[in-house]
C-alpha cells in the first residue's frame, strides 16, 4: 500500500482507501446512506454527486443491487475510488470525473431513480481569507459548487417519480427548502441529528424529497449519536454496523 494511504472499514463487508492528508469519511457520510430510502432492485439506478472517496456509494452496495454511478470533480479522488472498487470486487458501480455544473453534458435528463449527495456545507464568505483550493476546503466549502448548483443538478438528473437525499448543516435548512422550491423539488422527510439528548440544538440534518410542488414535510424522530455517558446510542451502532 502507498505510504500516504490507509485502508478503512466502512461496512461489515467493505473497506475503502483513504488518503491520510485528505478529508476522510465522517459521521455524516455514514448517516446519509442509513437514512436514504434508496431503491433495492438491480433494474433501478442511483447517482451520488460530490462522491469524494466513494465511501457512501460503497456502503449503499450493502443495501442495494441498483446500478450506482458516482460523479466527483477531484481527479485524484476518482482514482482513489477506482482503487477501492477494485479492491472490493464491486460490479455495477462506476465513478466519473466531472463537474456537477456540467451534468447536462455528462448525462441524459431524468435518468436516475435516486440522487444522493453529501455536498460542501459552508459558503465561501465564511472561509478564512486564505482560500486555496486544496482538498479540505473543496470538500467543506462551496468553492467549486454551491447549494444552488447541487439542487439544479438533482432536478436535472432525477426521474419524475424518483427521490433524492442530502445531509447538511441544520442552520441551512431554510436555504435547502428555498433552493429546492425554486426548481420544483419538495422536501418530504426531515430528520434532525443531535450529538445527544441534552444537546442545545441540532447541528446536522438529513432530508429526502422528490419532484413535487407540494411541501408536505414529515419530521421524523431525532437521531442521537451519543448517550449521555459518551457511548454510541443503539441506533448509531446500527449506522456504523457495530454489533
Amino acid at each position: 500500500m502507498e505510504k500516504n494511504l490507509r485502508l478503512d472499514n466502512v461496512s461489515k463487508n467493505f473497506k475503502i482507501f483513504q488518503q491520510k492528508d485528505y478529508y476522510s469519511m465522517s459521521t455524516d457520510s455514514f448517516l446519509l446512506p442509513y437514512f436514504s430510502n434508496v431503491p433495492l432492485s438491480e433494474k433501478k439506478n442511483i447517482i451520488e454527486l460530490c462522491s469524494g472517496n466513494g465511501g457512501i456509494s460503497v456502503i449503499l452496495r450493502e443495501r442495494s443491487r441498483a446500478c450506482i454511478e458516482m460523479l466527483e470533480i477531484q481527479e485524484n479522488l476518482v482514482e482513489l475510488t477506482k482503487k477501492s472498487l477494485e479492491y472490493n470486487n464491486l460490479t455495477n458501480i462506476h465513478v466519473q470525473n466531472g463537474d456537477i455544473k456540467e451534468v447536462k453534458s455528462l448525462y441524459n435528463p431524468s435518468s436516475f431513480d435516486y440522487v444522493i449527495c453529501n455536498p460542501p456545507y459552508f459558503p465561501v464568505e465564511i472561509m478564512p481569507k486564505k482560500r486555496e483550493k486544496f482538498n479540505h476546503n473543496i470538500s467543506r466549502h462551496e468553492l467549486l459548487c454551491n447549494l444552488t448548483d447541487v439542487v439544479t443538478a438533482i432536478k436535472y438528473l432525477l426521474k419524475q417519480n424518483g427521490k433524492f437525499s442530502l445531509v447538511h448543516r441544520t442552520y441551512r435548512i431554510a436555504d435547502i427548502i428555498s433552493e429546492c422550491s425554486k426548481v420544483g423539488l419538495s422536501i418530504k422527510r426531515i430528520r434532525f441529528v443531535y450529538s445527544k439528548k441534552s444537546s442545545e440544538g441540532s447541528k446536522m440534518v438529513l432530508v429526502e424529497g422528490s419532484i413535487s410542488a407540494v411541501n408536505d414535510i414529515k419530521v421524523e424522530q431525532p437521531l442521537y449519536i451519543y448517550n449521555e455517558d459518551g457511548t454510541y446510542t443503539n441506533e448509531m451502532k446500527k449506522v456504523y454496523g457495530i454489533d
